[in-house]
């Protein structure tokens, strides 16, 4: 019989060996790999595609958890949660889309019992391989001086996601700030360039703005922006935080307004209030806006923000925003439809 592949991820070396030594009792799970943080676990989930991930619920508390919810979406992973007290809220745990829940001193039976009932987390119907998505789903192609900027934060991955699979391999030049923990850019750039046709790359200083290129910045330790010196490039700024973030939104946004003609530029969901700001000086420059609407938003708090102050043009559905983007920046005999379509 062959065994289910299992990691076990936690802060604490006592549970760590409580629970393999429980997993090795009953005979049908090998632990492949031990992982103290969520970087860490990142990394190994993407290296070694286990079956079943044990989780410490402290893990899935943390913001970052939503790539990890993504990449066991991508390689049909089963999430359990550890938990660490006998006092947790369990409902709030649950809406981490665990597939239930261990404790390290549960006997064999136990924890058999949950693992074997655990089910992999739901994929969202919009989820498409990169490797099934079309090479471009663009005729007539895109106008050569359009760029795209987004910038979102809490629901912000998910969103992201969602929006890029809609992205063909000539799409336009994209930046993007997403607000996350430092540990995880290079995480979430590979996440997204895993559902998305064109290529991700995290923005460095002196990166060149081109078609088929979407920059990221995440958790870097500076503001991403945007310099025009005979071709759109990246600029990494090392500064204090603006709008509470670094990197902020409304850097980026703000950085693109002497080439406001030629932005076309989305707030996503996220709290607080960065990009609203920098989202109304794009829209006074000529850009085309877009901010994302409460239904849809996980957290409706910035794009709020940028509606009430006058800075969205329009307000889209999640579903709808990416087509829009790219609608924006097209030929005006181009057609775009939706991925798969």
């Amino acid at each position: 019989m062959t065994k289910a592949r299992v990691i076990i991820a936690t802060p604490s070396m006592i549970e760590q060996s409580r629970l393999e030594k429980t997993l090795a009792q009953t005979g049908q799970f090998d632990v492949v790999a031990q992982t103290f943080d969520l970087s860490a676990t990142y990394s190994k989930v993407e290296e070694l595609l286990p079956d079943i991930v044990i989780i410490a619920e402290g893990f899935a508390r943390q913001d970052e958890y939503q790539c990890m919810v993504s990449l066991f979406q991508a390689v049909e992973t089963r999430a359990v949660s550890l938990i660490g007290s006998h006092s947790i809220d369990l409902s709030t745990l649950a809406q981490t889309q665990m597939g239930g829940f261990v404790h390290s001193r549960m006997n064999a039976d136990e924890v058999l019992r949950v693992l074997s009932s655990a089910a992999p987390a739901p994929t969202p119907a919009a989820f498409v391989r990169k490797a099934h998505l079309p090479a471009t789903i663009s005729k007539g192609g895109f106008q050569h001086d359009k760029v795209i900027l987004i910038g979102a934060s809490t629901g912000g991955i998910d969103a992201l996601t969602t929006i890029l699979q809609h992205f063909p391999l000539d799409c336009p030049p994209t930046a993007i700030v997403q607000h996350t923990g430092q540990n995880f850019s290079e995480t979430l750039a590979r996440l997204l360039d895993r559902r998305c046709a064109a290529e991700v790359v995290l923005a460095e200083t002196g990166l060149e703005m081109k078609s088929g290129r979407i920059c990221l910045a995440g958790g870097i330790d500076g503001h991403l922006r945007l310099e025009h010196r005979g071709t759109l490039r990246c600029a990494v700024n090392l500064g204090p935080a603006t709008s509470g973030h670094l990197p902020s939104i409304d850097e980026l946004f703000g950085s693109a307004v002497p080439i406001g003609n030629s932005v076309v530029a989305a707030l996503l969901t996220g709290m607080g209030r960065d990009g609203a700001t920098g989202l109304l000086r794009l829209r006074h420059a000529g850009a085309t806006t877009f901010g994302q609407d409460e239904a849809s938003s996980v957290v409706y708090g910035m794009p709020r923000v940028a509606k009430e102050i006058g800075a969205v043009q329009r307000q889209l559905h999640l579903l709808e925003i990416g087509p829009a983007l790219l609608q924006a920046c097209a030929q005006p005999q181009a057609q775009f439809g939706k991925v798969g379509a």
